[in-house]
């Protein structure tokens, strides 16, 4: 996991652009931000590589010991990175601000959530993987930074997603299933996670 929270940085704040069309239906290639220079956010390779070596020298050891340990053996090197195609970032981006408006509340960002696939995940070569998961984001209780889910909201009024984790766990503890099969009466969310995962290679 150790360059993923940068890359998700790096798109969403310096790449991610969209297309402006003309009256002849032709696309320039033109950010619709206002704001085309540095962003605060970005960081010098320095500090990337200082940070990397840490994690490295850290985190990655026991993680690395932990894939082994939950693998027999056959794997020892836990997960390097996480990749999302832009357009999909766009997308996700996209519905997640169109819902929103439809409820009148103001999506401020994303919260994204160190994650990892449970050892009886459906695909097994991801289990125990780290990856990530994306939340939006609203202004609650005078915090700009509450996950909130927009699919659930009524209009002005965020649902937390706190409450349908809780629900979700419930379910699960209720039925021993734990990501063992597809259920078809699951609760759908807004949050994403369809990351290509690296290894597996």
């Amino acid at each position: 996991m150790k360059i993923q929270i940068f890359t998700v940085i790096f798109f969403l704040f310096m790449i991610i652009s969209c297309k402006e069309t003309t009256n002849n239906n032709v696309q320039t290639s033109s950010s619709c931000y206002p704001n085309h220079s540095r962003p605060s956010q970005a960081i010098s390779y320095e500090e990337m590589a200082a940070m990397m070596d840490a994690f490295d020298n850290g985190s990655k050891k026991e993680l690395d010991k932990y894939m082994k340990r939950i693998s027999k053996g056959k794997d020892s090197i836990s997960t390097i990175y996480n990749w999302y195609k832009l357009e999909d970032l766009k997308q996700y981006i996209a519905y997640i601000e169109k819902i929103s408006k439809e409820k009148g509340i103001p999506v401020t960002g994303f919260r994204i959530y160190p994650s990892e696939y449970p050892e009886n995940y459906t695909n097994q070569k991801l289990k125990g993987r780290q990856t990530l998961i994306f939340t939006p984001t609203t202004t609650f209780n005078g915090k700009d930074d509450v996950a909130f889910e927009p699919l659930y909201s009524e209009t002005g009024k965020p649902a937390l997603i706190s409450e349908f984790l809780e629900k979700a766990r419930m379910k699960m503890s209720k039925s021993g299933s734990y990501l063992k099969s597809v259920d078809t009466t699951s609760i759908l969310s807004s949050s994403a996670n369809r990351i290509v995962t690296a290894p597996p290679y």
